[in-house]
C-alpha cells in the first residue's frame, strides 16, 4: 500500500515576513515615485496657499457621507456574515470594519488585510475560513462596481483624449482605460458566475489532481486549492436571491454616495466647475483602480497620484486658477484636493477606530503579530476552519 502524501506545508513565517518586508520595500519605491508624479510641476508654496484658502465648511458633510459609507459597508458584512452566523449584530459588525480598515491603511505590506478575518474570530467566533471568503467576497463586489463606475464613466461624460508618448509610441490612457474597464468587466461577471455555478464541482474535481502532483507542485496546488474552498464558501453566502439584492442595492447606496464625497470636497477648491457626479464617479473609479497597485502604508502617494490623474481627466489641471476658489493654479488646487479627500478621511478613520479600539479594549498589536507570524494561514485548511 503506498504511503498517503504529506499535506501541503504552510509558508514558514521566515517567508512570510521575507515576502512582507519584499512588499514594503517595492511600495515604498512606487509610493515614493508616485508622490513624485503627483507633486510634479507645482511648488509647495502653491499647494500650501491652496489648503490655506480651502473652504473648510464642506469638511463636515464630507466627514458625514464618510461615516454612512463605513455604516452601509458593516451593514453589507453583516448581511454576508448573517448567512451562516445570525447572531452578530451591527454594532459588532461596524466596530470591526472601522478597525480593519484602519489596519488596512496603516500597517505595511497590506497586513491589515488579515485584521478583519481575525476580529471576526476573536469577537464573533467566526471562522477564519469564512472571513477570508467574505473579505475576498466584498473585493470582487467593489472591483466590479469600480469598472462600472469607469465604463459609466466614460459613457455619460466623455474625458477628451489623454496622449502621452511612452518609448517613442503614443499612447491614449484615457482610451486604454476606457477599453480595458469595458472588456474586464464581462470577463470578470463571467468569471464569478462561472465560480458561483461550478466552483464547487471543479474544486472537488482539483484535489485528486493535486495529491497526485510531484512534492512542491503538490504544495503549490494545495494552497490555491484551499484558496478557492474559502472563495466557493463565501460565494454561497449570496445563492439567496434575497440576500444578493440586499449586498447589491447596499453597494449601489455605497458607491453613490461615496462619489458625493468628491462632488462635495470640489466645493472647497472650487473645482465645482469641473467635477460634478459624472466625473465624481469618473475619479473614484480611477483612485479605486489604483488602490491595485503595491503601494506603502496608506497609500500614501499613490492615492494623490491617481486621484490627481483622474481631476485632469476632467479638466482640473493647468496654471489658470480656478474660477470659484482661491488657489493659485488648477494644479495646486488638484493636488490640494488630493491631500485633504486622502488624509482627512484617513483622520476621521482613525477617530473612529481608535474609538472601537479603546472601548472594546481590542489589542491590534497582537493581531498584527499574528499576522506577521503566518499562522493566520490556517484559516485556508478547511479542516481547521470549517466554513460556516
Amino acid at each position: 500500500m503506498s504511503a498517503a502524501p504529506a499535506p501541503p506545508a504552510h509558508p514558514s513565517p521566515q517567508q512570510t515576513q521575507a515576502g512582507g518586508r519584499f512588499q514594503l520595500i517595492l511600495g515604498l519605491v512606487i509610493g515614493a515615485g508616485a508622490l513624485i508624479l503627483a507633486l510634479w510641476g507645482v511648488p509647495l508654496a502653491d499647494v500650501g496657499a491652496a489648503l490655506a484658502g480651502a473652504e473648510l465648511v464642506w469638511l463636515v458633510p464630507l466627514a458625514a457621507l464618510f461615516m454612512l459609507q463605513q455604516a452601509l459597508r458593516a451593514w453589507r458584512q453583516l448581511v454576508l456574515l448573517r448567512a451562516h452566523h445570525p447572531h452578530v449584530g451591527f454594532r459588532s459588525s461596524f466596530g470591526i470594519l472601522c478597525v480593519s480598515f484602519l489596519a488596512i491603511n496603516t500597517l505595511p505590506a497590506r497586513l491589515g488585510e488579515v485584521v478583519r478575518p481575525l476580529l471576526l474570530l476573536e469577537r464573533e467566533r467566526v471562522p477564519l475560513g469564512t472571513g477570508f471568503a467574505i473579505v475576498f467576497l466584498e473585493r470582487v463586489i467593489d472591483l466590479c462596481a469600480a469598472l462600472t463606475m469607469l465604463a459609466l464613466a466614460a459613457w455619460l461624460v466623455p474625458a477628451p483624449s489623454q496622449v502621452v508618448e511612452v518609448a517613442g509610441v503614443e499612447l491614449d490612457w484615457v482610451g486604454l482605460g476606457r477599453s480595458v474597464s469595458r472588456t474586464a468587466l464581462p470577463v470578470l461577471l463571467g468569471g464569478v458566475l462561472g465560480v458561483l455555478l461550478f466552483g464547487r464541482q471543479l474544486v472537488a474535481r482539483l484535489g485528486p489532481v493535486a495529491e497526485r502532483a510531484p512534492g512542491p507542485l503538490r504544495t503549490l496546488l494545495g494552497i490555491g486549492l484551499r484558496f478557492a474552498e474559502t472563495f466557493v464558501a463565501g460565494l454561497e453566502a449570496v445563492r439567496s436571491p434575497r440576500r444578493l439584492a440586499a449586498v447589491l442595492g447596499l453597494t449601489v447606496v455605497t458607491w453613490v454616495e461615496t462619489i458625493l464625497m468628491f462632488v462635495v470636497l470640489a466645493h472647497a477648491f472650487g473645482l465645482q466647475r469641473f467635477i460634478g457626479f459624472g466625473e465624481g464617479m469618473g475619479v473614484l473609479a480611477i483612485v479605486m483602480l489604483g488602490a491595485a497597485v503595491p503601494a506603502p502604508p496608506g497609500m500614501a502617494g499613490t492615492y494623490e497620484a491617481f486621484c490627481r490623474a483622474g481631476l485632469a481627466v476632467y479638466g482640473a489641471s493647468g496654471s489658470a486658477a480656478p474660477p470659484d476658489g482661491a488657489a493659485p493654479s488648477l494644479d495646486a488646487a488638484a493636488i490640494a484636493y488630493a491631500l485633504v479627500m486622502h488624509w482627512f478621511i484617513y483622520l476621521v478613520q482613525a477617530s473612529s477606530a481608535i474609538w472601537f479600539l479603546v472601548v472594546d479594549r481590542i489589542d491590534l498589536r497582537r493581531l498584527a503579530r499574528l499576522a506577521r507570524s503566518g499562522q493566520w494561514k490556517e484559516a485556508l485548511d478547511p479542516e481547521a476552519a470549517p466554513p460556516g
